[in-house]
């Protein structure tokens, strides 16, 4: 039999999805691995899509999208990220974000352009700059920074072939927020470069401090903005994102997803569409409650002398296992097993992440406090026997 594609066999598995795996086989488990909010999704959504459904809603759409849904999106896009000029052609509607970004890598990748990711950076990006035929090379983002990129170390990595510079921001895996000069400074390379920038911005209304930065004011030829309904709004089952950018683009995007599906499935889109036109204090409700949980996380970091950086938005917190002597594989893979506790490893990350593991938020207050103190507790026992 003939071999089958190299291209699908370079693309790396999830360490967060195999210690989810792993996890669900675990009874009692207390499971911190995942990005997932805890929070139920507003039952206005949840009676638009089952309203849609028994009014007989379950019919293909547009390929990009339902006109209505995406002309409340440009709504959306004018008054919140303060980008006004945009109409239903700078955009397309996608089953999840992980569509758009897949969309966008094929859209504007030959064989063997290079793709600037930051490290650590959620594995997605990774496997799809593989499947799209590119070449990963990653900046390293260090903890004393507080996870913030150093423009030096991006522009020192541009050659000739390089092609894309991805942005994170707030960021997956870490939280951070980058500061609006730096993000400027990121799409001043772009520019000098001649790059392509895609910006990744789906907890973009998760911040606890700062502002946001919509990365498109500042160049919106060159930039691809990325968003989603999952975090925001708590729908990621729903599996509604969303692109912008350029027509011309975002036309493209829209071709080369045609043979992959049709069309993102009319009841959820039109639980998205509810989501916007909805009541709004449910994410406020959400961001200060993964606030909270940070701050308590962080003070048990503190307590326990692991304490590193405070991330800023998103749900997530980098924690420092080196004590432990063992790579971030087998620390989770242990954790689970001995402590009934699962985090995501640090290596399914980037090269330079293998002596972290990511904790999420975005679980149960008692389940967080516990697990997070387990997990303090199996650093320090391991560093004693080493």
């Amino acid at each position: 039999m003939k071999a089958l594609a190299s291209k699908a066999q370079q693309v790396k598995r999830s360490g967060i999805r195999e210690i989810l795996e792993i996890a669900m086989r675990t009874p009692g488990c207390i499971r911190l691995e995942v990005g997932e909010p805890n929070f139920p999704t507003p039952p206005h959504i949840v009676e638009a899509a089952a309203a849609a459904a028994r009014d007989g809603f379950t019919k293909y759409t547009l390929g990009g999208g339902m006109l209505n849904l995406r002309e409340a999106l440009v709504e959306k896009l004018a008054n919140f990220n303060k980008m006004p000029n945009l109409g239903v052609d700078n955009l397309i509607v996608t089953p999840g974000s992980v569509f758009a970004l897949a969309a966008a890598m094929d859209a504007v990748l030959e064989p063997g352009d290079e793709v600037l990711l930051p490290d650590p950076a959620w594995p997605v990006y990774e496997s799809q700059v593989a499947l799209s035929g590119g070449v990963t090379k990653f900046y390293t983002c260090y903890a004393e920074d507080g996870f913030v990129p150093r423009l030096e170390n991006i522009e020192k990595l541009i050659t000739p072939r390089t092609k894309v510079l991805l942005i994170c921001n707030p960021s997956n895996p870490t939280g951070a927020v980058y500061p609006r000069e730096v993000v400027a400074g990121m799409v001043e390379l772009a520019r000098k470069y001649d790059l392509y920038v895609l910006s990744d911005e789906v907890y973009e209304q998760l911040i606890f401090e700062g502002q946001p930065t919509t990365v498109a004011l500042l160049d919106p030829e060159r930039v691809v903005s990325v968003y989603s309904f999952s975090k925001t709004y708590s729908m990621t089952g729903w599996r509604v994102g969303y692109a912008v950018g350029q027509p011309q683009l975002i036309g493209l995007m829209a071709r080369v997803l045609e043979p992959h599906l049709s069309c993102t499935a009319m009841p959820n889109q039109l639980a998205a569409l509810a989501a916007l036109k909805g009541p709004q204090d449910c994410i406020a409700e959400m961001c200060q409650s993964y606030q909270h949980r940070r701050d308590l996380v962080c003070d048990i970091l503190e307590q326990r002398n692991l304490f590193q950086y405070r991330p800023s938005g998103a749900f997530y917190v980098m924690v420092d296992i080196s004590q432990a002597g063992m790579d971030s594989y087998e620390f989770c893979r242990a954790l689970v097993a001995e402590r009934q506790v699962a985090v995501a490893p640090g290596a399914t990350f980037g090269p330079s992440s293998g002596q972290l593991v990511r904790v999420s938020l975005a679980t149960a207050e008692a389940d967080l406090i516990e697990g997070v103190n387990r997990l303090c507790t199996f650093i320090e026992e391991k560093a004693r026997n080493r």
